[in-house]
């Protein structure tokens, strides 16, 4: 029996998901997350107290699957500096396509739920230990040359937070962005003074 409340729960956020990407966590409704899952309304509620509990799943959902897909990418046999490239292109590109998550992270209208900051902060701290041990790996084979690998990985995980929105988001940028990323890696690993 616990499998299949598992089951119908997974089936419940999966079609969730594609409602709140559509409408937004405020368009949504119950009754249309009930009708897509050709439901009655109070059997959602038999497996989620309320429409922030499964905006929650489904947020929650979206965080899991997006820490996997970086892990994999990272935890390749790369020199680390190619690891640090990797993880820039891959955060800027894909943090984006989880479209709930990236609105439970940017979007102030959903601050004031408190799982909010929750997923905001552990995805912070996460992201953060994840670039710190790049730059460990860096910093032990003579690669990178920082007094803190605790500092750089805040540094580079605000910037990354810092430029998805006039990366993009910004409709100006569209057609030069491979570009403007290459430049973006050559700051970050060259910086500005020439040598």
């Amino acid at each position: 029996m616990v499998v299949i409340k598992e089951e119908v729960r997974a089936q419940i956020i999966k079609i969730a998901r594609k409602i709140f990407t559509r409408y937004g966590f405020k368009k949504t409704t119950m009754e249309e997350i009930a009708i897509a899952c050709r439901k009655g309304k109070s059997s959602i509620y038999y497996y989620f107290e309320s429409k922030e509990d499964i905006f929650r799943a489904v947020v929650e959902n979206e965080a899991d699957e997006l820490k996997k897909l970086l892990d994999n990418t990272i935890q390749t046999d790369v020199p680390p500096l190619d690891k640090l490239k990797t993880y820039i292109l891959f955060r800027l590109h894909h943090v984006r396509t989880m479209e709930n998550f990236y609105a439970a992270l940017n979007e102030e209208s959903l601050s004031n739920m408190d799982f909010i900051l929750d997923i905001r902060k552990n995805f912070d701290m996460e992201e953060q230990e994840m670039v710190k041990i790049i730059l460990e790996e860096g910093m032990r084979d003579g690669t990178f040359q920082i007094n803190s690998s605790e500092i750089g990985a805040i540094a580079i995980a605000t910037m990354m937070k810092g430029l998805e929105l006039p990366l993009f988001l910004s409709t100006e940028h569209k057609t030069d962005r491979v570009e403007l990323l290459d430049d973006l890696i050559r700051v970050l690993f060259y910086g500005l003074v020439k040598r």
